[in-house]
Order: C-alpha cells, then structure tokens, then sequence
C-alpha cells in the first residue's frame, strides 16, 4: 500500500498485518459465491448501471439468466455476457441506501446502491488502511465505528477496498458493525476520478499514502494513519473529527 517513501520495515510489516487481517476475516467463511453484486454510487438525478458476475467452479460462467432485484422489487432478469458480466440499467426513485440482490441458478448474492442528493458531500474511507491499523492499534479499532457513525450524521461514507478485495471488505465491515454503505474498488485513483466526474461531491479521504497523493487534485481534506507528505497524518480519529469540525463526536462503548 505505501510505496512512496516507506522503508522495506515499514511495508513489510504492512504485508504482514494485511495478511492477518485477511487470515481473521476468511476464518469467518469465504465460500466462493456463484454470482458477485457489485456495489454502485449515483445521484438521485442519474441513472446507474447495476452490474453482476456469474462464475463457475474456477472461471466466469457467461450466458446466464440472472434475476436482480432493488429495495424489494424485482427488475427484469439479464443476460450476462461471455465473461460472466451482466448490465442492467436502473433510474433511482430516491436517494438512501437501497439494497441490491441477485438470484443465478442455486446462488445468490446482495449488495448495495448508494444514491445521493446532488447537494450531499461523501467521505472515502478506505477499509484495507482501517483494518490495518485497527489490527495494530487497539484505541483505533475501538474509536473506528464511533467515528464513522458520528461522519454519516453529515456526510455519506463510500468505502473503498484494495487487495483485500470485495468480499473480505464486506466481511470486515459486518464483523465491526460499521455504518453501511456501498464498497467499491479504489481502482489506482480511477474511482475517485470517475465519482468527481460524475458529479459526486467529495468532501475527504481518509487512506493510504498512495491514496493522498492520488487525490491531491480532486479531494481538499486527506487524513492517513500513514506517513504521508499528500496529506495530514493522523493518530486517532478524534484528530480526523476535529479538522472536519467534528471534534468531541466520539463516544466511548
């Protein structure tokens, strides 16, 4: 994750702590679903395409029927394509967290649409830095959730994962009973760009090293637990709740 300015030590040890973390999370269960939902983020005033993966044993299964259904009402079903991908446009009705399920053969799969009023700002939290952390510092696994609660009181949180991958990443949350809301792949900056470009209002990022100097153009207010000259470098969360105005929003469990 850190690769400007850190010491072979210092990502060694972030290799290893991401190992475990992953290593505690597949403890939980990790069987290969079927079918993947992929979260999505849109505005209120957009369309958004939905979009599924149907996998066989070891390769994406193309050619299927798939059932989708959002917020409880099924949509018509879709055809995934020779790679296993499947597309369905959907025109929100409001803005929220709206649920997103899928039904292929014996399998199923949910995940989430965050639609957003054009005038609401969002955080990016990026989950593979917070687990990591989290696993080295306990003051900063208890205080992750509070934080995060305390956030969504003002602004919509989009999570983003990294190589800890989909599934991993909605697993963490689950296990740490954090704030819902849509995980997408950081995707070396791309999602970020394309968020901005497509009219989301990005208020901070909290994340990697990497991820600083990535949004250095995009995004005012960048926080990492990292060292990181892209950014502020933080200790605790309470130091993210201050310069966000927030101070004093941490409550203790």
């Amino acid at each position: 994750m850190n690769r400007t300015g850190a010491s072979p030590m210092v990502r060694s040890k972030a290799a290893i702590v991401s190992t475990v973390v992953a290593a505690v999370v597949l403890a939980c269960g990790t069987a290969r679903s079927a079918i993947v939902v992929f979260d999505r983020v849109t505005l209120s005033d957009q369309p958004v395409q939905l979009i599924v993966l149907t996998r066989g044993k070891l390769f994406p299964e193309g050619g299927q029927l798939v059932s989708v259904s959002v917020g409880g009402t099924r949509l018509k079903q879709l055809l995934t394509g020779g790679d296993g991908y499947g597309y369905l446009m959907y025109d929100p009705a409001e803005s929220g967290i709206i649920g997103i399920s899928a039904e292929y053969k014996n399998g199923s799969d949910s995940g989430t649409l965050l639609v957003l009023d054009p005038q609401e700002q969002a955080i990016l939290v990026d989950l593979d830095s917070a687990a990591r952390e989290s696993v080295l510092s306990t003051g900063l696994r208890q205080d992750t959730r509070s934080a995060l609660e305390s956030l969504t009181k003002h602004y919509r949180i989009i999570y983003l994962h990294g190589l800890t991958g989909l599934a991993l990443a909605r697993r963490w949350l689950e296990a740490n009973r954090l704030p819902p809301s849509a995980v997408v792949s950081w995707q070396n900056a791309d999602r970020m760009k394309r968020l901005a470009r497509n009219g989301v209002l990005l208020h901070a990022i909290i994340g990697s090293t990497e991820q600083m100097t990535a949004s250095e153009n995009y995004i005012r207010n960048r926080f990492s637990f990292e060292k990181t000259d892209a950014g502020r470098q933080v200790e605790s969360w309470a130091e993210v709740l201050k310069a966000l105005e927030l101070e004093g929003a941490i409550d203790d469990d």
